[in-house]
């Protein structure tokens, strides 16, 4: 389902296949613990390793998302030959834990299953607010402050896919369960010919 916020689209879907087994598959990997969470421990300091995508216990769950990738393609990207997925990785919230503001380099699209945790724990996305950013003037206070831009949440929901932008700053709020809360990211680019008519245009190979 293709949502926006302020115009921008913002995508969801929600798994139709096992999503206990997901998270229950998903908790049994091996984690590294970070300043204010978990990581999934097949990625390491530099951004090499594995990729979650490539472990054959979430093959059905990754073909699915590459089924979501497409629809969002079409849409978004028709002139693109694919949306491929080039990093994957995992994020634990035990409780009390929280995931830091932050965007995601280096890709065209970023996504998140969420596979546990509870509604009421949200993902923030903060967009800037034009009567506050990139100007000098700032009468209302400290301008970083989250009430002065723009919010967008997204409810924790076991089984749901969702994609977005990965240049808008996001951050997981505190974990206020007993539970963890698990979601999977994966970051996608265009892959094949990219053009936009003309001579316009460019080849790229994502693997």
């Amino acid at each position: 389902m293709k949502d926006s916020f302020l115009g921008i689209p913002f995508y969801r879907f929600y798994y139709p296949g096992d999503v206990e087994k997901v998270a229950y598959d998903l908790e049994n990997q091996q984690w590294r613990r970070n300043d204010f969470n978990w990581i999934w421990a097949g990625i390491n300091e530099r951004g090499t390793g594995r990729n979650l995508h490539d472990e054959s216990i979430f093959a059905d769950l990754f073909t699915w998302i590459n089924e979501c990738l497409e629809e969002v393609r079409k849409d978004l990207a028709p002139h693109a030959t694919a949306l491929k997925l080039c990093s994957s990785w995992a994020n634990k919230n035990d409780p009390g834990d929280h995931f830091f503001d932050h965007t995601h380099p280096n890709c065209f699209l970023s996504s998140n299953y969420y596979a546990s945790g509870h509604n009421k724990d949200k993902t923030v996305w903060l967009l800037p607010n034009p009567w506050y950013s990139n100007s000098n003037i700032s009468p209302f206070g400290d301008y970083t402050d989250t009430k002065y831009h723009i919010m967008h949440e997204e409810e924790t929901e076991p089984g749901k896919y969702i994609c977005f932008p990965p240049h808008i700053r996001h951050y997981a709020q505190p974990n206020t369960t007993n539970r963890p809360r698990m979601t999977i990211a994966a970051n996608a680019f265009p892959s094949g010919l990219i053009e936009s008519g003309g001579v316009s245009r460019l080849r790229v190979e994502v693997s």
